[in-house]
């Protein structure tokens, strides 16, 4: 199963070779909201790399990061763009280490993995007591696929688009999906953001202009039900 797993994820590796624009924008209004909390003098992990853009700007905000990637193809990526980081080849279920972390990021892998329940209890042990995880995952009820159901171009919510198949996701998710996973891997949600509101489809969006998409990538922060992606910061719960 895990040489299976790790085949899964370099068959998708071409994707985050040739670049995505939107993936692009969308990591930068992340990095923008995790800059909101203090990160100053801060140790992280970011599970899961692709092709090392986000590591790259962590490592702006992070002198102390530490990445996991289980695809060969994707840690090659990454050390194109970040020769020195720390990097840790193998899944992370199989990964094991005595240090906790200040941050965790787990940035659109979430939809990735085979049991996501589990992922997020390993994440669970790596994070400091009072520590914070950064979850992002697709929505499958953004305003733009409300509107496509609406239109009759989708069949249903959860049904994935071409891209979802390309870059290898296995399911989409909701506000309530994403709580009910954390809460299910001992963890309490305490705030649940937006990223980018795309009312429209990716390439109307596109030929609005950057300065358009990047101003609706941060209007949906407060709206998240409605966005194409959500981003969920977590913390282990206390009894």
């Amino acid at each position: 199963m895990k040489n299976k797993e790790i085949e899964h994820l370099d068959s998708i590796s071409a994707f985050y070779e040739k670049g995505d624009y939107m993936d692009e924008l969308m990591i930068d209004r992340e990095i923008q909201i995790i800059k909101q909390y203090n990160t100053e003098g801060k140790s992280a992990l970011e599970v899961g790399c692709g092709s090392g853009s986000s590591t790259e700007r962590l490592c702006q905000i992070f002198d102390d990061l530490e990445v996991i990637e289980p695809s060969a193809k994707n840690i090659a990526l990454l050390k194109n763009r970040v020769p020195d980081i720390k990097c840790h080849e193998g899944l992370l279920e199989s990964f094991s280490s005595q240090r906790k972390f200040d941050f965790v990021l787990f940035l659109n892998v979430i939809e990735h993995v085979e049991d996501p329940v589990s992922s997020l209890k390993a994440l669970a042990e790596l994070v400091k007591h009072e520590g914070l995880i950064f979850v992002s995952a697709p929505n499958c009820m953004s305003l733009n696929r409300r509107a496509g159901y609406k239109m009759g171009l989708l069949e249903n919510y959860e049904k994935m688009a071409p891209k979802d198949f390309e870059v290898g996701h296995r399911r989409l998710y909701t506000v309530e999906m994403l709580k009910d996973h954390c809460d299910q891997a001992g963890l309490k949600t305490i705030a649940m953001k937006g990223l980018y509101l795309k009312p429209l489809s990716e390439g109307q969006m596109v030929s609005l202009g950057d300065a358009a998409v990047r101003a609706f990538y941060s209007i949906g922060e407060e709206i998240p039900e409605y966005c194409a992606c959500l981003l969920a910061v977590v913390t282990k719960k206390y009894y």
